[in-house]
């Protein structure tokens, strides 16, 4: 064993010793912090602590996976061995993943990587969608950072027009409920502290604003829907975490979808979000479609 791998290995066993010294004693931790009447505090201190040296663990099994294999990607909670990742490589996709990169931390690992195949299915997607025709369409927009990478990548030139709907003001009382999110039922107010945030709607405004090819509409989806609406759509990206508000949006865009055309389930795959995969599996089902789950934790449908 080299003297990097040395350290390398001796820095793992270090780590893992202590956290395992911290698990077995946690109970003896745990009664200190109520006696003294703290016993949240303990939570959020032993929750923090655990992350906190796993993602030091991970961090360093990475750097030792570098030396053994031809590429390691790590990143929105996902790790590939030896893939090409040759999206990574292309200039257009390369200077505009550079720029989105910490616009947002996507989960507790925050890997190098983020969700950077996420982003390669949705520009696959999108030039897909251009060979059908069609406007292209999101469906939940946060920042923006997603749609806007599609467009540098695929270059205003080339770009249809692009629908970008959000309530920019978190979800919507009347479709969305903890019972969404069985097994984080704290999820919903975590996400509507995030946003409902005021500042984002002008954020995005003024990303789009020197685009004469990108509408942004504000408004709880579907109704927003009634505001502007494209007649035909080559690439629609549904991204709501809800699954009522993504199978009312269906119901109004599905047929609306060229054939050839891509739908993008951003949730899909994700364990958090099962009652989306099922309440979109049962939809697509019943119209003779079927979703490709994708290991980025996407659904990908191709209209017929």
């Amino acid at each position: 064993m080299g003297l990097a791998s040395t350290a390398l290995f001796s820095g793992f066993v270090s780590n893992l010793s202590f956290i395992c010294f911290i698990i077995n004693n946690k109970v003896i931790f745990r009664n200190c912090f109520i006696k003294r009447g703290k016993l949240n505090l303990f939570k959020r201190t032993f929750s923090r602590m655990k992350h906190f040296w796993f993602d030091t663990l991970v961090r360093v099994c990475i750097k030792g996976m570098r030396q053994r294999h031809l590429s390691v990607s790590w990143g929105d909670k996902m790790l590939t061995l030896d893939k090409s990742a040759g999206f990574m490589e292309e200039p257009r996709f390369q200077n505009a993943f550079k720029a989105i990169h910490g616009s947002h931390k996507y989960d507790e690992y925050d890997g190098a990587d983020t969700i950077a195949w996420r982003l390669n299915t949705l520009c696959w997607a999108a030039r897909c969608g251009l060979k059908a025709g069609g406007d292209f369409v999101e469906c939940g927009v946060f920042k923006g950072d997603m749609s806007w990478l599609i467009t540098q990548v695929i270059g205003e030139a080339d770009m249809p027009h692009f629908y970008l709907y959000d309530s920019f003001e978190g979800f919507s009382s009347e479709l969305s409920t903890p019972d969404d999110f069985p097994q984080n039922p704290g999820f919903l107010d975590f996400a509507n502290g995030v946003y409902k945030d005021p500042s984002i709607y002008g954020y995005v405004k003024n990303r789009f604003a020197s685009n004469p090819k990108v509408t942004v509409t504000k408004g709880f989806l579907p109704d927003a829907l009634n505001i502007v609406c494209p007649e035909s759509i080559g690439f629609l990206h549904i991204d709501l975490n809800s699954p009522r508000a993504e199978v009312a949006v269906m119901e109004r865009l599905f047929d609306r979808v060229r054939p050839g055309g891509v739908i993008i389930f951003d949730d899909y795959g994700w364990k958090l979000f099962s009652p989306q995969k099922a309440a979109a599996d049962a939809f697509m089902l019943a119209r003779g479609h079927e979703i490709l789950e994708l290991p980025s934790g996407q659904g990908l449908v191709f209209k017929c």
